[in-house]
């Protein structure tokens, strides 16, 4: 009984090689190694030829001389690299050239390997079938890597089709809290909840918005239409949106800015900005203490200072602070709980803007967090870190 291993057929059998040479004697020679080598083999007396021949024959590997006339091979290396899938076709090059010069230009031409004429058999086929092993693997590799990208791609168009799902039933809840806020007959008690019942729906309402508004300048920028604003008389509507939190809170408000201080800006989109700092600093603060929201003129832009009295963010922590995800956990009574994109969205907005982001501490205690805008209409730097 035989009990030898089965034979494995070699993963490059039968594979198609065009051999590329204007010496007609040449391309018989090699041809003949290649085809006892088992390999399929086609040729082409010329650069022009082979490239004419390419799309057709679709080889697997090209060995290719370098001194041709017309079209040498380097050329015809680039145009093969330029062409549909040229770029991880193994290329061998084959000159009898020793000149370290010549190694230089097929290397930057995007040649994989170099043979001097004459070549040997052995050493011919051995270098094909290593060059091809390592195109298969790195073919393997961008295709596993394609597919990483494309299942990604995925994940997130469904989450955001999730999340844009979520706006229409939140909506709902939020007119039916304000309607039931509005009626006169209710209890104080009741009134209390459904106050704040209306207060974490206008927070769930931002994320969800937040979300949507990240993935979307992550894949096509975000769009920014700027209105002339004068500050003074716009920031008192702003805070009014959180002024009964802080109050439940037993917490203050106070702010500070200029007469007649204008900036151009998308006034939804600052607005959310702003209200995601302020959100942080009442929720990260104790009892008693207070925010302060200041505005002013700073190198031909508008800055914006949030300074809170809580307990800070950590010297290490400022510049991850604006990633997405990040979230710090506090080891008092307040524990960190948010979906760790709020400060990501606000960096999003500034960029776009034109501006920038950033934490500093605040003494005794406390962060201060700066958004720096461009006054006026000018072109972003950016849109997305």
């Amino acid at each position: 009984m035989d009990t030898s291993p089965p034979y494995t057929r070699r993963a490059d059998f039968g594979a198609r090689v065009l051999v590329v040479d204007d010496d007609a004697i040449a391309r018989r020679s090699l041809r003949a190694m290649l085809e006892r080598g088992h390999y399929l083999v086609e040729t082409a007396g010329s650069g022009a030829e082979a490239l004419v021949i390419l799309p057709t024959y679709r080889p697997e590997l090209v060995l290719l001389d370098i001194l041709m006339p017309g079209m040498d091979g380097l050329e015809a290396c680039r145009q093969i690299r330029a062409t549909p899938g040229g770029e991880l076709l193994p290329i061998i090059f084959l000159t009898a050239d020793e000149r370290a010069e010549t190694h230089a230009d097929a290397f930057r031409a995007k040649g994989d390997d170099f043979l001097r004429k004459p070549v040997f058999p052995t050493e011919l086929i051995v270098r094909i079938r290593s060059l091809m092993r390592l195109k298969r693997l790195q073919a393997e590799i961008q295709a596993e890597r394609d597919a990483l990208i494309d299942s990604q791609k995925q994940r997130e168009q469904l989450f955001e089709f999730i999340v844009h799902d979520l706006k229409n039933p939140l909506a709902t809840i939020q007119l039916g809290m304000d309607l039931l806020s509005d009626r006169s007959d209710n209890a104080p008690s009741l009134q209390h909840q459904l106050l704040r019942i209306r207060e974490t729906a206008q927070s769930m309402g931002r994320m969800v918005q937040n979300i949507l508004d990240i993935g979307r300048a992550e894949q096509m920028g975000l769009e920014v239409r700027r209105t002339r604003l004068l500050l003074r008389d716009w920031i008192p509507s702003l805070l009014h949106e959180v002024e009964y939190r802080a109050q439940r809170m037993n917490q203050k408000m106070a702010w500070e800015c200029p007469p007649e201080l204008e900036i151009d800006a998308d006034q939804d989109l600052l607005r959310r900005v702003l209200l995601n700092l302020l959100d942080n600093a009442l929720k990260y603060s104790p009892s008693g203490s207070q925010t302060l929201l200041e505005a002013g003129s700073a190198d031909g832009g508008v800055f914006f200072r949030v300074s809170d009295q809580g307990q800070g963010i950590p010297e290490h922590m400022r510049e991850v602070i604006f990633d997405k995800f990040i979230r710090l956990e506090d080891e008092g009574a307040k524990t960190r709980s948010s979906s760790g994109l709020g400060l990501t969205f606000c960096q999003v907005v500034t960029e776009a803007h034109g501006g920038r982001i950033w934490v500093e501490e605040n003494q005794p205690k406390g962060s201060v967090f700066i958004v720096e805008i461009p006054r006026f209409n000018q072109p972003a730097t950016g849109v997305f870190p």
